[in-house]
């Protein structure tokens, strides 16, 4: 298994207390509520000393369908949890962006993108 995997296997087990379908790769269909990872950009990068690196991964995060308030507090609820997640499980959250509209099995879910990173010595 290549160490990429296992850093998205972390933080999928980060979200894992969360009420989601979290994928560690781009689903071809997602069930909702979900959440999958994606490579962050720039995906890798010079880290602060001699062979490390800093990786980043971007994190969608899609609440179920509903109406646009209770989707709103449904997803609200998930940045809360997700982001405290990340962050107790050592995740440098850079960042949470700001929610859209995507169509998820042709339905429309409300979604925000989290990028976290970590430093990483890859042998």
């Amino acid at each position: 298994m290549s160490r990429l995997l296992e850093l998205r296997q972390d933080i999928a087990g980060a979200l894992a207390s969360l009420d989601l379908n979290v994928y560690t790769h781009i689903p071809a269909r997602m069930a909702l509520p979900g959440a999958f990872l994606a490579a962050g950009n720039p995906y890798i990068e010079q880290g602060q000393t001699f062979g490390e690196r800093l990786v980043r991964f971007e994190v969608a995060i899609a609440s179920q369908t509903g109406d646009n308030l209770s989707e709103t507090e449904a997803l609200d609820r998930l940045i809360e949890s997700a982001q405290a997640l990340l962050d107790a499980a050592g995740w440098t959250v850079e960042e949470v962006s700001q929610p859209y509209i995507q169509d998820f099995n042709n339905a429309a879910a409300l979604v925000t993108t989290f990028t976290v990173s970590t430093f990483e010595t890859f042998n």
